[in-house]
């Protein structure tokens, strides 16, 4: 077996990186790829769903809220993390509990109504170039 030379085995590596690179993608996170929601007094948001919609351009990013208050934004296309801009946020959470005895209820404080709607939450999000901190959303208590 023949060995290449140290320029051709350094230009098939960078040819190979630049390969793999374009197949998964080289760049870092889009920003900031998780948050939590709480309560005006400092207790988490035990369910439902949080979304981000960009106002420069109405694009959408969801997550579950996990039991913690913690969720991760996602795009349509699956990637993981709010790329920079301006956002308008809505916590929405469905509790269904015509069966249920209230000690039964898992879902924690119910999120007040007006902050499932774009129109009324009045909650919004700005995350600027090279943010990585996690997103803090606080909700008042009605």
């Amino acid at each position: 077996m023949r060995r290449l030379p140290h320029t051709r085995r350094l230009v098939s590596l960078f040819t190979g990186t630049l390969v793999f690179c374009a197949v998964i993608g080289c760049g870092g996170p889009n920003g900031p790829e998780s948050g939590i929601v709480r309560f005006s007094d400092g207790s988490p948001v035990q369910s439902g769903a949080v979304e981000f919609r960009r106002k420069a351009d109405k694009a959408q990013f969801s997550s579950r809220i996990t039991s913690d208050g913690s969720f991760q934004p996602t795009s349509a296309d699956g990637v993981v993390g709010l790329e920079p801009g301006k956002y308008e946020v809505v916590v929405v959470q469905m509790v269904l509990t015509e069966d249920l005895a209230k000690d039964a209820h898992a879902h924690g404080v119910t999120v007040p109504r007006r902050y499932a709607d774009y129109y009324t939450s009045g909650l919004s999000v700005e995350v600027k170039e090279g943010q990585m901190q996690p997103i803090e959303i606080t909700l008042e208590l009605e």
